[in-house]
């Protein structure tokens, strides 16, 4: 047992992590998900959470990026949405063997037909992540598992905000304020709550889920006030260990992500906060993507398209999730320490 628990020690300490922010296409909005892996033991999604923290004193330096072109349309001429381009910075660190913390800096391009251009940083987030596990009862994650340990039923909760630094008064290119969507910065602070679920159904088999909400709080613009709508995230994934050798390690993952999307609302008649057309429905992605680990480095690959929509008004939604051409993307990552 005290080898296995070396092994298991191992794996953790040459762990990686991948880290995504799943922006609103039309906007900017994201969740920040996270997942550990390492070359043996439970494996590591793209899109959702895994209920594993970082392995104590151990430092995580991650970048990401996601490229989302959109579904053209002739009645949306002259304006369609015509991409979008999201980035992340992340550093995580494990506090405890049972609390990490995550820092995000997210970054993007947005392009518009006959609007222009907006590239910038957007509002940057923090992040605290609580690793339970069930071993005869609910209990914190100990410092050390075994292999054995790893396949117990893993659990996590989190709780991060945005902090608002990203700008929320771009222009175009006719020098008139961009719309809310358009931004970088949501001008409040953003908070969101999560929970996950993660365990090995087999040696090379992984389930992991999660379900997270994220609120917005109303912003007075140049226009007048705006808020957007709340974002419910419900993902599932299996992860299937393809290749395993000292020091290397290949995963193919399959993924749902389910995401809701209530009403955004501005000010209307009065004052009062009146919801917005063309904005809201549900989605629901499926997506596949592959991992590489080559000791503590990880790069993964993935991409992602609407499998099926409930959009409020489609006919008017063009540039909002679920009428992406797909959605791609690349992350890679480093531990330091553990």
């Amino acid at each position: 047992m005290r080898r296995r628990a070396r092994t298991a020690a191992l794996a953790l300490a040459t762990a990686a992590v991948a880290a995504a922010v799943p922006d609103r296409a039309a906007a900017h909005h994201g969740v920040a998900a996270v997942g550990l892996a390492g070359p043996e033991g439970p494996g590591a999604a793209l899109e959702t959470t895994s209920a594993l923290p970082l392995p104590e004193r151990s430092l995580l330096v991650l970048a990401r990026g996601e490229w989302v072109p959109y579904q053209r349309f002739a009645w949306a001429r002259p304006e369609n949405k015509d991409h979008s381009a999201f980035g992340t910075l992340a550093i995580g660190y494990g506090i405890t063997p049972w609390l990490t913390a995550y820092a995000f800096q997210p970054l993007s391009v947005k392009e518009q037909d006959g609007v222009g251009r907006n590239a910038g940083a957007g509002d940057p987030s923090l992040m605290l992540a609580l690793g339970l596990k069930w071993d005869d009862g609910l209990r914190l994650v100990p410092e050390r598992e075994s292999l054995d340990d790893l396949a117990d039923w893993h659990f996590s909760a989190w709780a991060s905000s945005t902090l608002p630094l990203g700008t929320t008064g771009a222009r175009d290119d006719r020098g008139a304020r961009l719309e809310p969507d358009m931004q970088t910065g949501f001008g409040e602070p953003s908070p969101v709550a999560g929970v996950a679920a993660l365990k090995q159904l087999g040696d090379d088999l992984t389930f992991l889920a999660d379900a997270s909400r994220q609120w917005f709080l109303t912003h007075r613009y140049e226009a007048g006030r705006y808020r957007f709508g709340a974002e419910t995230r419900v993902n599932a994934a299996l992860v299937w260990r393809a290749l395993a050798r000292p020091g290397l390690r290949l995963d193919l993952s399959g993924e749902l992500n389910g995401l809701d999307l209530r009403r955004d609302r501005e000010e209307g008649e009065g004052g009062a906060m009146v919801p917005l057309r063309a904005s809201g429905g549900r989605v629901l992605y499926a997506g596949a993507g592959v991992r590489v680990f080559v000791g503590r480095l990880s790069a993964a690959l993935g991409v992602r398209r609407a499998a099926a929509t409930a959009l409020d008004e489609r006919p008017e939604q063009q540039g909002s999730e679920g009428l992406e051409r797909f959605r791609a993307t690349l992350a890679l990552s480093w531990l330091v320490g553990g």
